[in-house]
């Protein structure tokens, strides 16, 4: 039951027919109330009531209000209240100057010069006034969610004439009225059990139909001893009511339940880099794989900067994507790319590489007006991210060092690699929570505007079976055209994110003073990025290795062997059979940089020259697969499989794996592997080049830093080592035997 009483005071406000009116005295036989104009009516005891509270809430606190208006308000639904009340703060403050209607309530600020009633200003001018501040969104954040873009001084105008011929009922559109008079005939314990009937189909629980909510309605008031007759048609009413506000579908209604707990502000982000948000979502549009022979689909995994909405990576990856992929993203992430666009040729992603020199910002009066931006930053006509005006020329898509990443709770990201990878570069992980994707919802709906780039290609599905065509790919304007690859399709995306997404206004980036322009990404990286500053990350040819995953492993003899695989190279040269507690303290081992996605070699860091080297597997060059750790895992299984699960020997393991490969590439894949192979194939190519691309870079900084390459290794004494020295005998001598 809800308690009818509360607790007056001199300065309470009082809900009455014609606005909210001020208690100005109190004695035995009533309340003297104060309008706006400083006239006091009195009011007896017997004619106050309370306004109950919005909602099924019975602990909320009602608010005291003449009976006569507190009757007819209470007949009224959430909605028709709210929307009353807005237009009843509107419709005071063009006729008072207050908000509330009176000066002891007055906001600050208030009142506002044109509706001061000292300046006489005419009714049909401040409606205007009023029109244009509410389309401006100046009152946003009482509008309740309502759209004010398109309202009129004419609209507002007939809203004060209603509050002056009916009073705030007049302000209750007429259409929620009839409803509200429809709804005052259900009892409040058959409401309260609806309610509570109603917010149990969360989203978890398939949703069922009115007549079973109707069931349980009465089950429920059933169960706690209740007995309440609803008219048939109200209760019927009411229900589609709540479904309405609750959701008819699971997914409405898990969207619904979601937004209870979500903020109520944006994130305010100060720079670029601050947070950056990542997720993973399945390609909408079909790809070619030559190794099944057809369409198959792919996965793309992206990083966004929440301050800026700068797309600052994006990768297409085989379906599913692993947590190598995520570490490869932030490896992009830290690393600037440039676009070229001549005449109709767009190449794809650059990365810049390492700078030959840094430059640095100076004063706008020393800018030269014709700078171009092609040597130094003008801060008068060139931007930090160096956008060409025009669709030709450089589009930059700049790097960050992220202070944090946001994602969701997906198994790549909760890895052990994952994290460990963020904290190596000193980045911190934020979780949204389970089950609320709203927390990411900037890349939820990077997601769905990414659609825009989808549909112009061929392949494409649809977000949903029900936006599926017949015959997808095969339609419309790309009937004749084939399928993209998946790396055609990631250079698509990133053409289509530097030319079309970073230049297009986005309605949720503005900067003070400017609050109702739309800036475009490459605006608001530039604005902040003049405003805060910007960590740099320091770019080394070699800063790919860092994102790769370490394995310990003795140098012996035969090389060095990881899974059954033995590396060997000419640089291993004075690394045997180093002593105890060179790389450890407790073993030999030494460290290998290895990459899931390419285990036809590893990498060490030498100690002499700090430079990466590359040990290739010993029997790459014996098959042509695309050997990754996850088509490696399957291989030795099918073989253990095959051979009754024995254990074998490293060189037996090694052929059998050779062999398998080779029957599995031979011919026709069979059904079964052509989707690893073709997963393993995409991995293994796109490692490729990220390799090829690092090597590159180690190439051309030797050459501006006028450092000799280094001479081919040659083959020495196994035997010995660097360590020589510290041994107390005489190594023996050994030669070795090429198999």
């Amino acid at each position: 039951m809800i308690e009818n009483r509360l607790e007056l005071e001199v300065g309470t406000k009082v809900m009455t027919q014609h606005g909210p009116w001020v208690v100005a005295y109190l004695d035995r036989s009533g309340v003297g109330l104060e309008d706006g104009a400083g006239n006091v009516e009195h009011v007896t005891w017997p004619d106050l009531g309370i306004i109950q509270p919005q909602g099924p809430d019975p602990k909320a606190e009602g608010a005291p209000a003449l009976r006569s208006f507190a009757a007819e308000w209470n007949r009224l639904d959430d909605v028709a209240r709210e929307e009353a009340m807005f237009r009843l703060g509107v419709v005071l403050e063009i006729l008072t100057g207050f908000r509330h209607g009176h000066p002891s309530l007055a906001l600050p600020g208030e009142p506002y010069d044109v509706f001061d009633r000292a300046r006489e200003v005419k009714l049909t001018a401040r409606c205007e006034h009023m029109a244009k501040l509410l389309r401006h969104g100046a009152f946003s954040d009482r509008a309740g969610g309502r759209d004010l873009s398109k309202i009129a001084g004419r609209t507002v105008q007939m809203w004060v004439s209603a509050f002056q011929t009916l009073g705030v009922i007049g302000l209750v559109d007429g259409r929620r009225s009839k409803t509200a008079a429809l709804f005052s005939t259900l009892p409040a314990v058959w409401v309260q059990a609806a309610h509570t009937v109603v917010e149990e189909l969360d989203g978890d629980p398939s949703t069922v139909n009115h007549r079973e909510i109707e069931r349980r309605i009465k089950v429920r008031l059933k169960d706690d001893g209740l007995e309440a007759v609803a008219p048939e048609r109200a209760a019927t009413t009411y229900i589609s009511h709540l479904m309405r506000i609750q959701g008819r579908t699971t997914r409405q209604q898990r969207s619904n339940t979601i937004r209870k707990v979500s903020g109520t502000e944006s994130y305010p982000g100060l720079r670029p880099g601050q947070l950056v948000a990542i997720d993973v979502t399945r390609a909408d549009v079909l790809v070619w794989c030559p190794d099944r022979r057809g369409a198959c689909s792919v996965e793309i995994i992206t990083a966004i900067d929440v301050a800026t909405r700068m797309v600052l990576a994006l990768r297409v990856v085989p379906m599913s994507a692993d947590a190598h992929d995520a570490s490869l993203l932030m490896y992009d992430v830290m690393r600037p790319f440039s676009q070229l666009v001549e005449g109709t040729t767009v190449n794809d992603w650059a990365w810049a590489g390492v700078p030959k020199k840094i430059q640095f910002y100076f004063d706008e009066a020393d800018a030269d007006p014709d700078c171009s931006g092609a040597e130094v930053i003008c801060p008068r006509t060139c931007r930090s991210v160096r956008v060409a005006p025009g669709l030709q020329g450089e589009h930059t898509v700049p790097g960050v060092r992220p202070s944090t990443v946001r994602a969701d709770h997906g198994s790549i990201f909760i890895s052990q690699t994952f994290r460990a990878q963020l904290a190596r570069i000193g980045c911190d992980l934020a979780f949204s929570r389970t089950r609320r994707p709203i927390d990411n919802g900037i890349m939820e709906r990077f997601h769905e505007t990414l659609q825009r780039g989808l549909q112009q290609l061929p392949g494409y599905k649809g977000r949903n079976p029900s936006q599926r065509g017949r015959k997808v790919g095969m339609s419309g304007a790309h009937r004749d055209e084939p399928l993209l690859t998946p790396v055609e399709l990631e250079r698509f995306l990133r053409r289509w994110v530097a030319l079309d997404y970073h230049r297009t206004p986005h309605a949720g980036l503005h900067v003070a003073g400017a609050e109702y322009v739309d800036l475009r990404p490459v605006d608001m990286f530039d604005a902040l990025l003049k405003l805060t500053g910007r960590i740099h990350v320091p770019q080394r040819p070699d800063m790919l290795y860092d994102f790769l995953p370490v394995r310990w492993g003795t140098v012996g003899p035969a090389g060095v062997e990881f899974s059954d695989l033995t590396y060997d190279s000419p640089d291993l040269a004075g690394l045997r059979n180093a002593p105890i507690g060179r790389f450890r303290p407790e073993d030999r081992a030494m460290p290998f940089m290895y990459d899931p996605h390419d285990v036809t070699r590893v990498w060490f860091r030498h100690p002499d020259t700090d430079r990466v080297v590359e040990v290739p597997w010993r029997k790459a060059h014996l098959t042509e697969a695309p050997l990754t750790e996850v088509l490696a895992q399957h291989v030795r299984a099918a073989i253990r499989q095959r051979d009754d699960g024995k254990r074998l020997s490293r060189k037996v393991a090694e052929d059998e794996i050779i062999a398998e490969l080779g029957s599995l590439l031979d011919g026709v894949i069979p059904k079964a592997w052509r989707k690893r192979i073709s997963q393993a194939r995409q991995r293994y190519e796109s490692s490729r080049r990220d390799h090829t691309e690092a090597e590159v870079a180690m190439t051309v900084a030797d050459l501006l830093t006028d450092k000799p390459a280094p001479a081919p290794a040659q083959r020495q004494d196994t035997s010995r080592s660097i360590w020589d020295d510290s041994w107390t005998f005489t190594p023996r001598t050994t030669v070795d035997q090429e198999m």
